[in-house]
C-alpha cells in the first residue's frame, strides 16, 4: 500500500537538455566576456600620463632639478624657449591643413602633397628650434647631471615599444627573411 503512495520514489528528476545546453553556452559566452576584459585591462595596464607630466626630454629634465638649478636654466634659455613658442601653433594649423586636404571631396593629391610638404617643413623648423634649445640646456648642465640624465629619462618613458623600434615591414606584408 505505501509503495502505490509513492509512484515517483524509484524516478530521478533531469532537467532537460536543452537547458543544460543553454546553460554551457551561457558559461561560455561569461569566459569570453571575462576574457576580453582581462586582456584589455593586461595590454593597456598602464594609465596615461597625468597632464602634467613631464615629457621625458631635456627640458623636461630641466624643469625637475633643484629650484636654484632649475632657475639658472630657465634663465639662460629663455631666448631658445621664446623662439620655439610660434613653431607649436604653426605645426598645429599644418596638420590641420593636412587633414583637410585628405577629407576633401573630390581629392586632390596635388593639394594634399602640398599640404604634407608645408607640415613637414614646419616640423622641420621647430624640430631645428628644439634642438637648439636642448643644446642650450645640455651646455648648461653639470658633468653630473648630463650622466643622470639618461636614467631619468629611461625610468620616464612610456611603457611599450618606442615607435623607432619598430619591425620594417608592415602589416600584410611577408616578414623578413632572417
Amino acid at each position: 500500500m505505501t509503495d502505490a503512495g509513492n509512484a515517483n520514489v524509484g524516478s530521478k528528476r533531469r532537467t532537460p537538455r536543452w537547458m543544460l545546453g543553454l546553460l554551457f553556452a551561457s558559461l561560455a559566452l561569461n569566459l569570453v566576456v571575462v576574457g576580453s576584459v582581462a586582456g584589455a585591462v593586461w595590454r593597456f595596464h598602464k594609465p596615461p600620463p597625468p597632464p602634467g607630466a613631464v615629457i621625458p626630454n631635456l627640458l623636461g629634465y630641466a624643469s625637475t632639478l633643484s629650484t636654484e638649478r632649475r632657475k639658472q636654466i630657465w634663465e639662460q634659455t629663455a631666448e631658445e624657449r621664446r623662439h620655439l613658442r610660434p613653431y607649436r601653433r604653426e605645426v598645429r594649423a599644418a596638420r590641420e591643413e593636412t587633414i583637410k586636404a585628405l577629407l576633401a571631396e573630390p581629392f586632390d593629391k596635388q593639394q594634399f602633397l602640398a599640404a604634407q610638404t608645408r607640415q613637414a617643413e614646419t616640423e622641420n623648423r621647430a624640430r631645428t628650434a628644439a634642438q637648439e634649445l636642448f643644446a642650450k640646456i645640455a651646455d648648461n648642465l653639470t658633468p653630473q647631471e648630463r650622466r643622470a640624465f639618461p636614467l631619468w629619462r629611461d625610468h620616464r618613458r612610456p611603457p611599450g615599444q618606442n615607435l623607432l623600434d619598430e619591425p620594417d615591414h608592415q602589416a600584410g606584408d611577408p616578414a623578413p627573411q632572417r
